[in-house]
C-alpha cells in the first residue's frame, strides 16, 4: 500500500510542480502522510513493525524534525510559511519509510520514478515545441530545477540501463543550459571516476579525471558576471539572516519573505526566492542546531547508499552549493527517496495494543488540528481573494470586513495586515490608511520587509520628513 502512495507522489509531484497551488499541495502532503500513518495502523495490528523503525540511526532525523517545527512555531512569519513546512516533513517521512519497502515494493516505486522522468520530458517536449513556453513556465518552475532533476535521473537510468531516458534526461539538460547541472553532473562523474581509481578499477579513470577537471574549467569560464554577482548577495543575505537568529531561525522557506530586508538597497539583484545555495538558506531559515543535525543525516545517508543511485545524491549535493533545486518540493522528495536505504534491522516487533490505541488515537488528533489549521489557511485564501475583488470595486470597508477573521487570529494577522496596506497604497488616503496596516504589521513582525519599503515610500513625501528619519532609525535597529 505505502508503494502506491510513494509512486503517485513521486510520478506526478515533478511534472505538477510547475502548478503547485495551495490545495494541491496539501494534497500531496496529506497523501504522505495519511499513507505512513495507516501503514503503521496496519502492521501494529497485523504482522508487526520492522524492528527498523525504531533504530537509533533515525534519531538525528526525528530530531531534525522536531527543531524545524520549534523554529517554525518560534517564526514570526510562521503564517506565511507553515504549509511549507509540511513539503519537508513529507520528504522526511519519505525518507524513513521507503527504507521499509520490499524488493517488488521498491522496483515498484522505481518505475514509478522513470515514469514520473518520461513524463516530465513529454511535457518539457510539448511545451518547447507546441505551447512555446518552455523557457518562460518549464516543469519544476524554474530550468535550473529542471536541470537538477534531470541530473538525479541519469545515474537512476544508468543503473536500469534505461539508455533513452538517459539521452531524454541529457536532452532536457541541454536545453536547460544550467551551469550548476553541468557542474554537478561533472562533480558526480568525478566522483564515480575517483572511486573506480581507488578500486583498482580502469587505468583509463586516470585520463577521465583530467578531461572532467579541463571540463570543470570551461563551465567556470563560462559562469556570467552577473549570475555569481547575484549569487553572492543572496548568499550574504543568509548569512546575515543566520547572524540575526542563529538558533532558532527563521522558520522553514522564510528567506522568500525575509530576504529583501537584509539586501542592501542598491545591490545587484536585490530579491530572490530561494538563496541558491541549499545549506545557507537550510541554516539561516532553521538555526545551527538543526542544521548540524540535517547535514549530518543527508551526508551519512549519502555514503551509506551503494549503487549508481549515490551518485545521483552527489549531484544534488553538490548542485545545492550554487542553486536551490532541493528547495522545490518535488525535487526534494525524488532526493529523499533516492537517500533511503534499505533497514538493516531485520525482525518485527508487537507493540502492546493498549499503547498503540494511546500513540494512535494522538497522530489522530494531530492529523485533525493540522486540517484545522490548513482549513484556516484555505479560508484565508478565499477572503483575500473576496478582499481583492471589493478594494477594485472601490469597497475598502468591506475588504476589511473580508479579513477580519484574519485580523483576529494570530496565525494570519500578518499576512492580512500587509495585504491590507498593499490594496490602500493607490487609494487616494494611501498615506493615512495604508501605513496604518504596514504599522501595524511591523509591530507583530519587525522583519517584514513589504513593509518597510512600503513605509519608506509612503513617508518619502513632503512633510513627513520626521517620520521617514523615525522610520529609518527603527530600521537600522532591526537590520543591523
Amino acid at each position: 500500500m505505502l508503494s502506491y502512495i510513494f509512486c503517485a507522489v513521486l510520478a506526478l509531484s515533478p511534472a505538477l510542480q510547475a502548478v503547485f497551488d495551495l490545495p494541491l499541495q496539501l494534497a500531496f502532503q496529506y497523501a504522505v502522510l495519511l499513507g505512513c500513518l495507516a501503514w503503521l495502523f496496519l502492521r501494529a495490528y497485523g504482522e508487526g513493525l520492522p524492528a527498523g523503525l525504531f533504530s537509533r540511526r533515525y534519531c538525528p532525523l526525528w530530531g531534525t524534525a522536531a527543531l524545524t517545527l520549534f523554529c517554525l512555531v518560534a517564526s514570526p512569519l510562521r503564517g506565511y510559511v507553515f504549509n511549507e513546512w509540511g513539503n519537508f516533513a513529507a520528504g522526511l517521512l519519505i525518507l524513513v519509510f521507503s527504507s521499509f519497502l520490499d524488493n517488488e515494493e521498491r522496483a515498484r516505486t522505481d518505475l514509478a520514478v522513470v515514469c514520473g522522468a518520461w513524463l516530465v520530458f513529454a511535457v518539457s517536449v510539448l511545451q518547447a515545441f507546441a505551447l512555446k513556453n518552455f523557457t518562460a513556465s518549464p516543469p519544476l518552475t524554474n530550468l535550473n530545477a529542471l536541470a537538477l532533476f534531470s541530473v538525479m535521473i541519469i545515474p537512476v537510468a544508468l543503473a536500469r540501463k534505461n539508455w533513452p531516458l538517459v539521452m531524454a534526461m541529457v536532452i532536457l539538460m541541454i536545453w536547460t543550459q544550467s551551469l550548476g547541472a553541468a557542474l554537478a553532473a561533472l562533480a558526480a562523474a568525478g566522483a564515480y571516476a575517483a572511486a573506480r581509481l581507488r578500486g583498482g578499477g580502469s587505468k583509463g579513470n586516470g585520463l577521465l579525471l583530467a578531461v572532467l577537471a579541463v571540463l570543470g574549467a570551461a563551465v567556470f569560464y563560462g559562469l556570467q558576471a552577473d549570475s555569481v554577482a547575484g549569487r553572492i548577495a543572496w548568499w550574504r543575505s543568509a548569512w546575515e539572516m543566520f547572524s540575526a537568529r542563529p538558533l532558532a531561525g527563521f522558520g522553514h522557506a522564510a528567506f522568500t519573505w525575509v530576504q529583501a530586508g537584509f539586501q542592501p538597497e542598491g545591490s545587484f539583484r536585490e530579491y530572490a526566492i530561494y538563496a541558491h545555495n541549499y545549506y545557507l538558506e537550510f541554516l539561516a531559515e532553521n538555526g545551527l542546531p538543526a542544521a548540524l543535525l540535517w547535514f549530518w543525516v543527508l551526508f551519512a545517508a549519502a555514503r551509506a547508499r551503494k549503487g549508481l543511485v549515490k551518485y545521483s545524491l552527489i549531484a544534488a549535493l553538490a548542485h545545492s552549493l550554487v542553486d536551490f533545486g532541493l528547495s522545490v518540493p518535488a525535487n526534494f522528495w525524488l532526493f529523499c527517496y533516492l537517500l533511503s536505504s534499505p533497514a538493516e534491522e531485520g525482525g518485527l516487533v508487537r507493540p502492546a495494543r493498549a499503547r498503540t490505541g494511546y500513540a494512535l488515537a494522538l497522530a489522530a488528533l494531530l492529523v485533525l488540528a493540522l486540517a484545522h489549521l490548513n482549513y484556516r489557511s484555505l479560508a484565508f485564501e478565499k477572503a483575500r481573494r473576496r478582499a481583492l475583488s471589493a478594494a477594485l470595486s472601490g469597497r475598502p470597508e468591506q475588504a476589511e470586513a473580508e479579513l477580519r477573521p484574519a485580523l483576529e487570529s494570530g496565525l494570519f494577522r500578518g499576512p492580512a495586515l500587509e495585504f491590507l496596506g498593499r490594496l490602500n497604497l493607490t487609494a487616494p488616503d494611501a498615506g493615512s490608511r495604508a501605513a496604518v496596516y504596514y504599522e501595524m504589521a511591523l509591530r507583530g513582525n519587525r522583519y517584514s520587509a513589504p513593509a518597510w519599503r512600503a513605509l519608506k515610500r509612503i513617508y518619502s513625501v513632503q512633510g513627513r520628513e520626521k517620520q521617514a528619519k523615525e522610520l529609518e532609525l527603527r530600521r537600522l535597529e532591526v537590520f543591523k
